[in-house]
């Protein structure tokens, strides 16, 4: 039979455990893996889908009509393969740039 001395440790040492457990929460963990964790685990914030691939093929678009227009030596809205490299290579200064907006 367990005195209440006991009993009172016993009970201590099971809130002590609930308060400090990771059962409801990750570890903490690098931010690195914290998607891989959220998936294992389960996470409270919502996870939206990213715009890298959209992204990927809006530059890969455009890269393209960039090649064709200076392989065939067309303009497209009055900008030619030429002037978008000119523009591209020149350095700008950005205290310049700044005043000017």
């Amino acid at each position: 039979m367990m005195s209440d001395s006991e009993k009172r440790r016993k009970e201590l040492l099971q809130q002590t455990r609930e308060r400090y457990s990771d059962y409801r929460t990750p570890p903490a963990v690098h931010p690195r893996y914290g998607s891989a964790y959220g998936q294992i685990y389960g996470s409270d914030e919502p996870t939206g889908s990213g715009t890298l691939g959209m992204r990927a093929f809006f530059c890969f678009l455009l890269f393209t009509i960039f090649v064709a227009a200076d392989y065939k030596e067309e303009k497209i809205l009055n900008v030619s393969s030429e002037k978008i490299v000119e523009t591209i290579t020149t350095d700008m200064d950005v205290e310049e740039v700044w005043q000017n907006l």
